[in-house]
């Protein structure tokens, strides 16, 4: 028995009479098609929206955002391989009618129309919304970090720089040694001046981004993609965004997204689920509600334990958001307001509006709405300190000054330069600033090979206040420096303490919900880095690659007749 033959390649066939035979009444593309067609160009402020009168004719923008969500639902994101699915695919023939623009015009619009197609993500989730495709029983909110397109080599920090520079200048000394000696050959010499002057130009190098960081008094810099930040992924550290995102809890669709450089999730809950609640609002109000229902009045959200931010839990419940975080101990979590004493009558009570939300909780008083989940334990007082200097001398020290006191067993910070120098004269940089104010300084690559133990930590990190400008190093115990440079100033503030009932049920599916849109986009989408450099282009890539994502859910949910349908 032979094989299976295929066609004779030189025999004539008869094709089908149009296209559109090639196309299935159920392929994902009708949709793309239909919903392209749908869309307000001019409002969402395309470019080319208007065609010119004169000159040569564009492209639709209708066909060319067709292009690219089908580009991104298939896994096709560079702009050459786009142009080669216009010519060969009969998918993309059919959506773009032949059409076959050259990759230049492709990145083009997708550059140029960076913000028109953030809207149109938001476009789709308005579809959606207006299918009853979203469950409205909550939002799951998480964060996954996205490789920019930077290496990690041409990334910068201050305490990198230092290192490399001090290497530097070392190799350097060596090699000026060594052309010292009397007994080197005339190709030994060479060698060794042409590695004098590559050290040399590599340090030049180092101190011109030392001098940019300086004058723009930056933390660390990225040369490729400015934007982007250090941070540490699955894989160790790498360059790139964190980016959140607030998904559904019954249907996992993607209600809204935002892309930030801050390395870790604290404080991020207020921020995008108050982005999600207006957009619903909006929603609600364009499909001809009035009030909105529910959920654009209190909206649930859960989040792991990387959220977890006292601060940021109280403002979400100010503004009608519940901040189900995964706790330490136990099912509550303890939030805190400044006390604002307020005469609260019943009508405020019984509000939803998020002005009268925060009266209440500023006067201890529990909103209506909260009183299943939220107790009033009690009014206390907080003691907070202010520090004022009452070391003029250390301010008017020159560097070497300082660096020749730390080594006499200080820490001392260089306040204009926002730099301390440790008790062997290495240099800590701002790591981070704390909740009351202090400044942490630190640096792992000059305490990696210190033998001087000035603490019982594997590095050095020391906290100063606004006003604090030398430290006594009193031991070898962690983080024990003593501060008598400052005065301490004592001041009390009333608290109103509350705490708050976590929906422990809801948080235990948490990773069932946040973690599957991130495991589609990132393995069968493609979409674990970016294409693009800079935030907001950054954006309009991450818009493609959540839509694409809310398009799969959708038509798994619905079919792609009944959206086809509903769009007509």
């Amino acid at each position: 028995m032979g094989y299976i033959e295929g066609e004779n390649r030189k025999q004539k066939l008869l094709f089908p009479e149009s296209l559109d035979e090639y196309v299935t009444e159920e392929s994902p593309v009708r949709l793309f098609d239909a919903f392209a067609d749908s869309l307000d160009i001019t409002a969402l402020e395309f470019d080319r929206s208007t065609p010119k009168e004169e000159g040569r004719p564009g492209y639709n923008p209708r066909d060319l955002i067709k292009l690219y969500i089908y580009g991104y639902y298939y896994h096709i994101r560079s702009s050459r391989q786009l142009e080669r699915a216009c010519k060969v695919n009969l998918e993309v023939m059919w959506l773009i009618r032949k059409l076959t623009p050259d990759f230049r015009t492709i990145a083009n619009f997708r550059r140029d129309n960076k913000t028109a197609i953030r809207k149109v993500f938001k476009e789709f989730n308005r579809f959606c919304y207006k299918m009853n495709l979203f469950s409205l029983e909550g939002i799951s909110i998480d964060g996954s970090k996205f490789k920019a397109v930077n290496a990690k080599d041409n990334n910068f920090t201050q305490s990198k720089l230092d290192d490399r520079i001090e290497r530097l200048d070392e190799h350097i000394k060596e090699y000026l040694s060594a052309l010292d000696a009397a007994d080197l050959s005339d190709e030994e010499a060479n060698e060794l001046e042409k590695k004098l002057k590559e050290y040399k130009e590599r340090k030049k190098k180092y101190e011109a981004i030392q001098k940019k960081m300086n004058d723009e008094n930056l933390r660390q810099l990225s040369l490729t993609d400015p934007e982007s930040k250090l941070m540490k992924m699955n894989e160790g550290f790498g360059v790139g965004y964190n980016t959140q995102t607030a998904v559904d809890v019954g249907t996992h669709l993607i209600a809204g997204f935002e892309v930030t450089d801050c390395p870790t999730d604290h404080g991020q809950i207020t921020n995008i689920a108050q982005k999600v609640k207006e957009d619903f609002e909006e929603f609600e109000s364009s499909s001809g509600g009035s009030e909105g229902k529910n959920i654009h009045d209190i909206i649930e959200t859960i989040a792991d334990k990387g959220y977890q931010d006292s601060e940021d839990m109280a403002s979400s419940l100010a503004k009608g958001i519940i901040p189900n975080v995964i706790p330490q101990n136990g099912n509550v979590a303890e939030v805190e307001y400044d006390y604002e004493p307020c005469e609260i009558t019943e009508k405020i009570r019984n509000s939803k509006k998020t002005e009268d939300l925060e009266k209440c909780l500023k006067a201890g008083v529990v909103p209506v709405v909260y009183k299943e989940i939220l107790k009033f334990e009690e009014m206390k007082e907080k003691t907070l300190y202010e520090y004022e200097s009452t070391d003029a001398g250390t301010a008017k020290m020159t560097t070497e000054q300082m660096i020749l006191k730390a080594r006499e067993g200080y820490f001392v910070r260089d306040a204009e330069s926002n730099l301390v120098f440790c008790p062997q004269g290495k240099i800590l940089r701002q790591k981070s600033v704390k909740k009351n104010g202090n400044i942490r300084y630190c640096n792992k690559l000059a305490c990696k090979n210190c033998k001087h133990k000035c603490m019982k930590s594997e590095w050095k990190e020391v906290d100063f206040s606004k006003d604090s400008l030398i430290h006594k190093v009193s031991g070898n115990k962690k983080n024990s420096v003593k501060d008598d440079s400052v005065k301490r100033i004592k001041r009390i503030k009333q608290k109103a303490v509350f705490t708050l009932k976590l929906n422990m049920e809801k948080l235990k599916k948490r990773m069932c919900v946040s973690e599957h849109p991130f495991g589609t986009i990132k393995r069968h989408l493609g979409g674990y880095y970016f294409l693009l450099k800079g935030k907001i282009k950054v954006e309009a890539e991450t818009a493609l690659l959540f839509m694409a994502y809310n398009m799969r859910r959708a038509i798994n949910m619905v079919g792609v007749n009944r959206m086809v349908a509903a769009l007509a």
